[in-house]
């Protein structure tokens, strides 16, 4: 029987299960729900209605995948499918939360991804914006943030109770390796900071097991595998194929038990 994951944060986390970085990841492992780019301050929250043509992200070669990411946002149908699902283990990582933030527009709370959803004129009509991030205003954010964690955690205790919540301590990188020539990208170590505060919290507070990857040893893609732009958490192939290795050794050790 194969062990059924789940994934929520980002591509750094969703990634590993792909078979274009480890082919050979399906003869263990079914990934059954996905949830990326959503904050846990939204998931946690009420159903955000929408007019779907406004949701028009025309500007991107991704705007299919993004629309769907958008409006899987706004029904908060991750919660539905870990429940109807049941996996194993839920890998999550922090990245919305430490880079995009939330937006509130009067009774509505959403993920505010200005990669693509500021962009829409579902967004640009959004009444009484008010947009809380982390990195201006961490003191703010964590009173919102906090208990929409513990609200999660008790969803799953309540209503996935067989299933693990492993960290994914992923981090940014600013290295890009092209042949044998390194290049930068601007640094953000001061969210790599921030993630680090939210996943010891999370890890302490619960008694979380984790992935954690030494990110100086990796390289970021100029060419990613997958079709995705250059980005800082966009690393060459062999950083997803050490991730599962790790991942592995975690199974297995639950196996023997």
């Amino acid at each position: 029987m194969k062990v059924k994951v789940a994934c929520y944060g980002s591509c750094i986390t969703r990634d590993n299960f792909n078979s274009k970085l480890n082919p050979d990841y399906k003869e263990t492992y079914e990934c059954v729900a996905t949830s990326e780019h959503s904050s846990l301050i939204s998931l946690g929250a009420p159903e955000v209605q929408y007019d779907d043509n406004k949701l028009d992200f025309t500007l991107s070669e991704f705007s299919l995948r993004n629309k769907e990411i958008a409006i899987k946002d706004f029904d908060r149908s991750f919660l539905t499918d870990l429940e109807k699902t049941q996996p194993d283990y839920l890998i999550m990582d922090f990245f919305p939360d430490v880079f995009f933030g939330v937006v509130f527009s009067e009774d509505n709370i959403m993920t505010h991804n200005d990669w693509y959803l500021c962009n829409t004129t579902f967004y640009s009509e959004l009444p009484k914006k008010f947009v809380l991030k982390v990195d201006k205003n961490a003191e703010e954010y964590l009173s919102v943030w906090l208990p929409a964690l513990g609200n999660f955690m008790n969803f799953m205790k309540t209503n996935v109770p067989n299933c693990e919540v492993i960290i994914n301590k992923a981090r940014f990188s600013d290295r890009i390796l092209d042949n044998d020539s390194i290049y930068q990208l601007p640094s953000l170590d001061n969210y790599n900071k921030i993630w680090d505060i939210l996943d010891d919290y999370v890890i302490s507070k619960y008694g979380l097991r984790y992935i954690e990857l030494d990110h100086s040893k990796y390289y970021l893609a100029k060419n990613p595998t997958l079709g995705w732009k250059i980005f800082h958490l966009h690393y060459l192939d062999n950083y997803y194929q050490d991730f599962l290795k790790n991942l592995n050794e975690i199974v297995t050790q639950e196996a023997l038990k």
